[in-house]
């Protein structure tokens, strides 16, 4: 549990040393809708009505309850919850603010991650120091050459055996971007018990949608990419947080099997207020937490904030690239989707190249 922990909260320290200096900085065979934005230019277009299409339709949440019943291995989600199983979900509920400040569920403040991105960001600081820094964390190690030995970046036969190398072929850009996926990865490993493959699909959407986020604000403009990518990730990192909340509630009930629609609507109610909880608790900076706030208050894409935007096209790009890999949506329907809520063609394309190459690298 000590490594676990200490691995969630090198996520904690990445995020708030980031965004600490930027200050204030539906179904498969669906097709465009006639009213779908035409402007290749824009990342979202506003409707004639001054909203556009609402947060939520029954084309997403149809995308994202076929999500949520990928991850827990359901063909369909009963929510008539009630007896045993409506206590744990209201204990849940009344506890999902209070979990952000446990060591069980919520990561905690690290001390290499600033330095890392200090050194990022510094143009004076030498490759040595920043190799030497890596050295001290042997899984962030691994991980930076493994991206250095990817197809996105080996350009030759010999294979990346040196740090010092990997650093240079990554670049800063491509550092900061593993960092931010690389060191939330051990928060996605779940030991064998229920639910076992919540954790692997979950972090594959995060994959996905972290990648999307940043790929949507470069689109979109006026917001950074590589804080785009980073509050993309709390969403799935709230489900995971949920997800341990829920299974630790249950254990307190003797002989009452987990109920995967428990989970679900757990998730479904909270984890918006959690990702918000948890930027909060980081302290991060107020365009962060209102981008946030917008995703839990539901307001329209096209009257969002551009890192708003990022986050909810991302997020809802991670989950259509992840069903289509699967074949639960055509490339085609989920593509039409992104743009029936608001996202033009061209960025729709380009954040979805960018959601499917994140979990090849």
């Amino acid at each position: 549990m000590t490594l676990t922990i200490i691995l969630i909260a090198a996520l904690v320290g990445l995020a708030v040393f980031m965004l600490g200096m930027r200050g204030s900085a539906s179904t498969s065979n669906r097709s465009p809708s006639a009213s779908a934005p035409r402007a290749e230019t824009q990342a979202v277009t506003q409707a004639s009505d001054g909203e556009g299409p609402p947060y939520e339709t029954e084309s997403t949440a149809s995308a994202y309850a076929e999500s949520y019943k990928l991850a827990f291995g359901v063909q369909h989600i009963d929510y008539d919850i009630s007896g045993q199983h409506a206590a744990v979900l209201a204990k849940v509920n009344d506890h999902a603010a209070a979990a952000v400040h446990q060591r069980d569920y919520f990561p905690r403040r690290p001390m290499l991650l600033p330095k890392l991105m200090k050194v990022l960001n510094d143009d004076e600081s030498s490759r040595r120091e920043l190799v030497k820094l890596i050295l001290e964390d042997p899984a962030l190690a691994g991980s930076t050459l493994q991206r250095a030995n990817s197809a996105a970046y080996r350009y030759s036969p010999e294979p990346v055996d040196s740090l010092d190398r990997a650093v240079v072929m990554l670049g800063t850009n491509g550092m900061r971007s593993l960092l931010a996926t690389a060191i939330l990865q051990p928060v996605f490993k779940q030991p064998k018990g229920y639910f076992d493959h919540f954790a692997t699909l979950t972090w594959e959407h995060a994959q996905r949608t972290a990648a999307a986020s940043e790929a949507c604000a470069r689109a979109i403009g006026n917001t950074d990419p590589f804080i785009a990518q980073l509050i993309g990730l709390l969403g799935p990192l709230a489900r995971i947080v949920l997800f341990r909340l829920t299974m630790e509630t249950y254990r307190e009930q003797r002989d009452l099997q987990p109920r995967a629609e428990v989970f679900i609507r757990a998730m479904q109610l909270q984890a918006p207020n959690v990702a918000g909880f948890i930027a909060a608790t980081w302290e991060l900076s107020d365009p962060s937490i209102r981008a946030l706030q917008e995703q839990t208050d539901k307001v329209a894409p096209a009257t969002m904030s551009p890192l708003g935007q990022a986050i909810y096209f991302g997020d809802l790009c991670g989950v259509l690239t992840l069903l289509t890999k699967r074949g639960t949506y055509s490339e085609e329907g989920a593509q039409a989707l992104l743009m029936e809520q608001g996202l033009s063609r061209a960025t729709t394309l380009k954040i979805w190249q960018a959601a499917l190459r994140a979990t090849d690298e």
